[in-house]
């Protein structure tokens, strides 16, 4: 199981790169950043809707079951959306005008998800 999530991962890589690469195709008027911003919309509809079906239909109830062993549909859901975001810092450092402060944008904002991450959701007074 370890082994299939980079496999997974990759695999949205792969196909969030096709999707900007057919919006690149399909929209050749318009600029290819513009084309990476429907990716990014299209990413958050879909993240979205998943999640809205992950929570309320398919289960656990994340009130009343918390701390649950993760179901397939929500790893799928972690590897496509870790799958964006590795298109996503391609595309902060690829368009990037004022390089510098974008790329600590992202970087810091990834920094602070993992730190949530890491207290398990508490925050810690210090």
């Amino acid at each position: 199981m370890l082994f299939a999530l980079p496999l997974r991962v990759a695999c949205s890589l792969l196909a969030w790169l096709s999707l900007y690469a057919w919006f690149c195709h399909r929209y050749k008027h318009r600029s290819y950043e513009w084309s990476c911003r429907l990716v990014t919309l299209t990413h958050g509809i879909l993240a979205t809707c998943l999640s809205a079906y992950i929570g309320f239909i398919d289960g656990p109830w994340p009130l009343s079951h918390p701390g649950s062993p993760n179901t397939t549909l929500q790893v799928h859901g972690l590897c496509l959306s870790l799958g964006y975001f590795l298109f996503d810092l391609c595309c902060i450092c690829r368009f990037a005008r004022r390089k510098s402060m974008k790329k600590y944008h992202a970087w810091r904002s990834r920094r602070s998800e993992e730190l949530y991450l890491k207290t398990n959701g508490h925050l810690k007074n210090h």
